[in-house]
Order: structure tokens, then sequence, then C-alpha cells
């Protein structure tokens, strides 16, 4: 008898997951979300090189209401030239599309991002990008 409760509560638990993540994806919070997980979760920290980004994916408020923050796909490589997507979030700015970023990256998130020049970036990841 008491697996039927259980069964329900857990039926209805599973429903408000889904409805309230779908919210908040269709609110544009999809991008925080997924660079929130790459922080939290056990994924390794590795250097990677890109091209700065000239468009952006998608965009959302920022936290106080007053501004935004644009989210940007790109391919960045590591210094063994392997490619990977990453997704930087600019706060409150767009790229300007100039130069290249060093950047920090865990799972499919850049954490840390800075502007270099391409001399900076290695070889390997400059030629994997042909760049």
């Amino acid at each position: 008898m008491r697996r039927k409760p259980l069964a329900a509560v857990l039926a209805l638990l599973s429903a408000t997951l889904v409805l309230g993540g779908n919210a908040l994806l269709d609110a544009g919070w999809g991008s925080a979300l997924r660079s929130i997980a790459d922080r939290v979760l056990p994924n390794p920290e590795i250097t990677m090189w890109a091209p700065e980004p000239g468009s952006h994916a998608s965009s959302y408020a920022d936290a106080t209401g007053a501004g935004a923050n644009y989210v940007y796909l790109v391919d960045a490589a590591d210094d063994r030239g392997n490619v990977r997507e990453l997704q930087l979030i600019f706060f409150g700015r767009e790229s300007d599309g100039e130069g290249w970023l060093e950047i920090e990256a865990r799972g499919g998130s850049g954490v840390r991002y800075r502007a270099c020049d391409a001399a900076e970036a290695p070889a390997a990841a400059r030629g994997a990008l042909d760049r």
C-alpha cells in the first residue's frame, strides 16, 4: 500500500522538474545552467585557444535585469590540436570578434578567458582551427 503514494509523489516530482527545467530553458537560462553544471561536476580544467567569436548564439538578462549576457559557441583547440566546442558567456558585453582567446575550460564551458595574440596560441591549436 505504501508504494502507490511513493510512486505518485515521485511521478509528480519528476513532472515538476521537467516542466520547471523547460521553463528555465525557454526563458534563456539553459546556457547558465550548463555553465554551472560544468563548474560543479568533476571535469578536469584544460587550457584551450580560439579566435574571438563574431556573433553570439543567444543572450539572456543579467541577474540585475539592467543588461544582458551574451552566449557564444566556439571551436577551441588545446596545445595538442584537439578541438572541442566550448560555450563562452560574455557578461554585460558582446565580443568584438577580433584577436584570440586563451580559455580555461571545464567540460563544455569556458570558465575563464582572456584576450591574447594569435602568436601566444600553440601552433597545434592554430593549425587545428585552420587559422
